[in-house]
């Protein structure tokens, strides 16, 4: 039967397809004294032959002979892509002699493409892990009552702002190039956003770099989430490790007794209990030596009962994040079931014992997507076969994840950064790295394994 219907199908006339269309670029709008150009390109929202929406596409021209593009994602998620490239235009120097270096300001977000869901895009607090199921049930549904406020701006459009319709949209600026294969630049979630296209069109890719990535292409979600407890926690001892003798038991002690009786934080009025103390802990740590002397003062200090040398720099003093999770709620798993999520915080508390389940994906993201108003649209996946090798890097803080992610595809790289930070490409421009990734985009030349970049 599979033989027939195979011969079938070679047999039967191709289907009607659509060209896509060319773009007709022109200065962006405001773009300053970087020269960039836009253009306007239509795209589906959901599948072949519905309703359209319109990204703002953007380009930084080869300075020499084009031998094709590179696609861009610089992460947040967030909508200023565009913006971003023309701050960020002088990592792409090399490429750019041989590669125009393209992006988008993605679809639903605030930015130059239309329209723009009627969304709360501000700080979002991490609610404290329910206790109970109808404390769960209770997170639910205040979350689906902020979702809905955010869809009812365009219902088709909030339930198709995953990752895999980014992938869709890049594939189709791919097309709209004119070009048989793409290379893509992803950095922190911008790095999911590659996963995704690399499992939705893995004949399409030509070179793909991913930077400070989650590994959103695990088999198993609840053994990556162990993973990371075990990164987060590793890093956090390094802060240990050069501490004063004792010190790794004290915080112990201090987050225990804080999850009996919230450590009162004064100067920002507020309390905090031993997970928001973790969380606000780990910022501190993961930003190496320059602050954890810092953070052994407010060790110290909530010992003696004042917790506010926690408190983060200039924002809301509670633990969060900035985004409502418009995108992240439609690409990872979330609770529904109280005694399954007790059951993987306290597996995490387990193997992680000084910071337990205190980072996003297993406190922040349960939280705040539990009850969303749009099913899971793009869950971690598996990478699929026949990719080209993929180049990675990361720091103390993501290289371990981001190297779960190139691992999957044999010949891969991940450069390793032997200190703090984040985006080590974009963010940092750490200009080893950049060196290494502008090689790899236009030639396809990897580094060799085990390399470091200082």
């Amino acid at each position: 039967m599979l033989k027939t219907l195979l011969a079938l199908a070679l047999l039967a006339p191709p289907a009607a397809t659509h060209a896509p269309p060319a773009l007709d670029w022109a200065p962006c709008p405001d773009s300053g004294a970087v020269a960039v150009d836009c253009a306007d390109l239509p795209v589906p929202i959901a599948g072949p032959g519905g309703r359209r929406i319109t990204l703002k596409v953007a380009r930084l021209p080869a300075t020499g002979a084009k031998r094709g593009s590179v696609l861009v994602n610089f992460g947040g998620p967030q909508g200023d892509q565009i913006a971003v490239l023309r701050s960020r235009s002088r990592i792409f120097d090399e490429i750019r002699r041989s590669l125009d270096v393209v992006t988008w300001d993605p679809r639903g977000y605030p930015g130059l493409s239309s329209p723009v869901l009627a969304c709360d895009w501000a700080f979002l607090r991490t609610p404290p892990l329910p206790a109970t199921q109808a404390g769960l049930d209770e997170l639910s549904a205040a979350n689906r009552a902020r979702g809905e406020r955010c869809r009812a701006t365009d219902p088709e459009l909030f339930d198709h702002m995953g990752s895999d319709s980014d992938a869709r949209d890049a594939e189709a600026i791919r097309g709209a190039l004119g070009e048989g294969s793409v290379n893509f630049i992803g950095t922190s979630y911008g790095g999911v956003i590659a996963q995704a296209y690399a499992r939705l069109f893995p004949h399409r890719v030509r070179t793909m770099y991913v930077d400070g990535t989650g590994n959103h292409s695990a088999r198993d979600w609840e053994r990556e989430l162990v993973a990371i407890a075990r990164d987060v926690d590793g890093l956090m001892r390094r802060f240990f490790d050069q501490a004063e003798p004792g010190a790794e038991q004290r915080w112990r002690a201090l987050v225990a007794g804080a999850d009996r009786e919230p450590v009162p934080a004064p100067a920002v009025n507020t309390r905090y209990d031993g997970t928001q103390l973790r969380f606000l802990a780990f910022a501190k740590a993961k930003d190496g030596p320059a602050r954890w002397g810092e953070l052994a003062a407010a060790i110290t200090a909530a010992e003696n009962g004042d917790a506010s040398g926690f408190a983060p720099r200039g924002r809301d003093p509670h633990p969060g994040l900035p985004g409502g999770g418009v995108k992240e709620c439609l690409d990872f798993p979330r609770p529904t079931d109280q005694r399954r999520l007790a059951r993987t915080t306290g597996r995490l508390d387990r193997v992680a014992p000084n910071t337990g389940p205190a980072f996003p994906l297993a406190w922040h993201l349960p939280t705040t997507c539990t009850g969303w108003p749009a099913p899971v649209a793009n869950p971690p996946a598996p990478l699929p076969r026949g990719l080209p090798p993929l180049l990675g890097a990361g720091t103390w803080l993501d290289h371990a994840a981001t190297a779960r992610v190139t691992a999957q595809v044999p010949g891969s790289r991940t450069i390793r950064h032997d200190g703090p930070g984040h985006n080590l490409f974009a963010g940092m421009a750490n200009q080893c790295v950049i060196d290494l990734v502008s090689r790899y985009v236009t030639t396809r030349a990897l580094p060799p394994a085990g390399t470091t970049c200082g």
